[in-house]
């Protein structure tokens, strides 16, 4: 009796207090304190606009309020994505090798591709750096980064770091953990890089693939499609072109129903376990049948995102030692497994306490 009272509480204390139990919900949804940093420097030689002004590209701050909304109506309730701070700064990010294009080079490398610098990576090192954000996460100031540029800046779509860069499960895929350069702050920390050249589809898209990387290493044990057969997050993310009768919700770069990649806007129409998914962990194998009228156009890439994220479990609860709600590993992840850390794993005793 004890032991099922310990477990009871510990479901509490990770979900909020006040809880509903049957859509998921918590009283109070946890806060995700982000910092926004746009880099859109200013050219003094075309007129001192701004980079997005000269390209007419999108306006970041707008697109950033865009893609809070779509987040925040996904995740159920559970999470609330809080802008605590933007910073528009006037100047191109640094690259990992120390390489900084100025205005001439990157106007010069935009008309002649070829001369993009290699390598490309941006250097969150100095970003962290130069903005204080390692002191404003260990402070609790801050729980994420999102960075806005121009193509050829570097930033990856999204990037995590691990306290000690220790994960759970080990994983042959090189997609799911990538060795960053980003500072350890004693807690996961997450770093988006979107684009304001692309719309806010494609920064939905770049946390779909978050989510699709941390659900592979928690709920997929490493793995994801070559996981075993009876694995959850394996079922949520199959296919009717692969897995023919066994669709579940798809992926980020398509729906049950796609053809290929990107194919949001497919008309074919396949039996999908896909709403049976909003009923996890009481999954009952009923089907439905799905196309891209489900999510609905004009903007398939967008709706049909949005749609995927919604799907993901957001339910109370414990289901064979992973949480029902799989947003606990999206956006909480250091608390999360901290009070539950996913069994059978090989974590040491020695990195567990930096959790």
């Amino acid at each position: 009796m004890l032991r099922i009272l310990l477990a009871v509480m510990l479901v509490m204390r990770v979900s909020g207090a006040g809880a509903d139990a049957t859509s998921g919900k918590a009283s109070k949804p946890r806060v995700i304190k982000t910092l926004v940093l746009i880099y859109n420097p200013v050219l003094a030689g075309q007129g001192n606009k701004k980079l997005t002004e000269y390209m007419n590209w999108n306006d970041p701050q707008k697109q950033t309020l865009e893609v809070v909304k779509a987040l925040n109506d996904a995740n159920g309730g559970f999470a609330e994505f809080q802008i605590v701070k933007t910073a528009e700064l006037n100047e191109f990010p640094v690259k990992r090798d120390g390489f900084r294009y100025d205005e001439a080079s990157f106007l010069d490398m935009w008309a002649h591709r070829e001369k993009a610098h290699q390598a490309d990576s941006i250097s969150y090192l100095a970003i962290f750096d130069e903005n204080k954000i390692t002191s404003q996460i260990r402070e609790g100031e801050i729980d994420e980064v999102w960075i806005w540029g121009a193509p050829y800046f570097g930033s990856d779509e999204y990037a995590m770091k691990l306290p000690g860069d220790k994960l759970f499960y080990t994983t042959t895929n090189p997609w799911f953990y990538r060795p960053y350069d980003i500072p350890d702050c004693g807690r996961m920390v997450w770093v988006m890089g979107f684009n304001y050249e692309r719309g806010v589809a494609e920064a939905v898209h770049s946390f779909g693939h978050r989510c699709e990387g941390i659900l592979s290493l928690t709920v997929g044990k490493g793995k994801w499609y070559e996981a075993d057969p009876a694995n959850p997050w394996r079922a949520f993310s199959l296919q009717d072109v692969d897995h023919p009768g066994e669709a579940g919700v798809g992926n980020v770069h398509g729906g049950p129903n796609a053809q290929s990649g990107y194919d949001y806007s497919q008309k074919k129409s396949v039996t999908s376990t896909a709403e049976d998914w909003l009923n996890y962990p009481t999954l009952t194998g009923k089907t439905t049948s799905i196309n891209c009228e489900t999510w609905g156009g004009p903007d398939y890439h967008l709706n049909y995102l949005k749609w995927y994220l919604g799907h993901l479990p957001k339910a109370q609860g414990v289901t064979s030692g992973y949480y029902n709600n799989w947003w606990q590993y999206i956006v909480n992840y250091s608390e999360a497994v901290k009070l539950l850390p996913p069994p059978g794993g090989s974590l040491n005793k020695a990195t567990e306490a930096m959790f």
